[in-house]
C-alpha cells in the first residue's frame, strides 16, 4: 500500500526539526518552508532560521516560499526573533524575495521584497507606482 506524499520529488529536505522543514528546489532555486504544528522552542526556531540563511547563502538563492497553514500563531517573541534575524543577516547579494501563505484562518497571501530592515510588502511598491 502506498502513502500519499504531498512533497513533489523535485524538492529535497535540507533540514528538519520540531519547528518545521526546509525543502530546497534545485531547479527553480528557492527554499520552501513548511512549519509543523505544536509548540516551538526559541532555540529550535533560531536553528531553523540559521539553516535557512545558510542554504540561501550556499546556493546563492534569493527566494523563500512559506506555507503556514498548519502552524500555531507566532508569539511576539518569535516575531521579533524572525524580524531581527532577517534584518541583520546577509544571505544574498540581491534583495530577498518571499511569498507567505498565512494560516488557514487568515485567508490571505502576502508577498514581500527587501533587504534587511528595508523589507516592505509588495503591495506598498504597487501603490507607490500608481
Amino acid at each position: 500500500m502506498s502513502t500519499f506524499n504531498p512533497v513533489p520529488t523535485l524538492l529535497r529536505t535540507y533540514f528538519e526539526n520540531p519547528v518545521g522543514r526546509l525543502l530546497e528546489h534545485p531547479v527553480e532555486h528557492y527554499i520552501q518552508v513548511e512549519y509543523h504544528t505544536g509548540p516551538r522552542q526559541v532555540g529550535e526556531l533560531q536553528a531553523f532560521l540559521n539553516h535557512a540563511g545558510e542554504l540561501l547563502a550556499q546556493r546563492g538563492w534569493d527566494k523563500l516560499r512559506h506555507h503556514e497553514g498548519r502552524m500555531s500563531a507566532l508569539t511576539p517573541e518569535e516575531i521579533t526573533l524572525i524580524s531581527d534575524y532577517w534584518s541583520t543577516q546577509k544571505h544574498s547579494s540581491t534583495d530577498l524575495y518571499g511569498a507567505m501563505l498565512l494560516p488557514h484562518e487568515v485567508f490571505a497571501q502576502l508577498s514581500w521584497k527587501g533587504r534587511g530592515a528595508t523589507m516592505q510588502p509588495l503591495a506598498s511598491f504597487i501603490q507607490r507606482a500608481r
